[in-house]
């Protein structure tokens, strides 16, 4: 039986930070810049849908559309980031944000530093997923462009949601790193097994 590739993404996505977390000893900031490094590049592919979907649709008042939806959503991103990193200083008070960064880039495995390594490889993956399912599978010839970009603000406004409960969360209880990933691993899944692309 062939298993969906879109299973074995999920597993992908889920494995790499239960390993870090398990294996590695990774701490919660440290899964989360995985996660950043993500969230932008799904932001940077999203325009390159939509200039593929308008040139091909042609629809006049797209641009205009694209800007709004544009803003919006980079406004709701950079959101995002700064409602995590206050989840994360109550949840961790102490971190060093800018230590725990350079922590990341310089991470070594098997002698590289995986910010050499990590950055491009992301953005590559992101582009091949791009490329099979949306360019050579045609989606961007009959593809809702306002639905293209609310399937992606809407996971945006819930991680907003879900840091400001981790901030609610850590003044009244203090639970451990590995919960909160485990959580944010658990939803993610969840999330992108019900509205992902097939």
């Amino acid at each position: 039986m062939k298993l969906n590739p879109k299973y074995l993404q999920l597993i992908a996505d889920g494995l790499i930070p239960l390993l870090g977390l398990i294996v590695w000893n990774w701490s919660l900031y440290f899964i989360l810049l995985f996660y950043f490094l993500d969230l932008l590049s799904a932001e940077i592919i999203l325009h390159l849908k939509s200039k593929k979907t308008i040139g091909f649709q042609g629809a006049a008042g797209l641009k205009k559309e694209w800007l709004k939806w544009g803003v919006t959503s980079f406004s709701f991103l950079l959101l995002s980031i700064i409602t995590i990193h206050f989840a994360v200083y109550f949840i961790s008070p102490g971190i060093d944000f800018k230590v725990e960064a350079i922590a990341f880039w310089n991470y070594e495995e098997m002698g590289i530093k995986q910010g050499y390594i990590l950055l491009p490889l992301v953005f590559f993956v992101s582009y091949q997923q791009y490329k099979m399912t949306f360019l050579m599978s045609g989606k961007f010839r009959n593809t809702q462009f306002v639905i293209l970009w609310k399937k992606h603000v809407i996971p945006l406004i819930l991680i907003i949601a879900f840091a400001g409960l981790c901030v609610g969360l850590s003044w009244f209880m203090r639970l451990p790193e590995p919960v909160y990933v485990i959580g944010i691993i658990a939803l993610s899944t969840l999330y992108k097994l019900r509205y992902s692309e097939t």
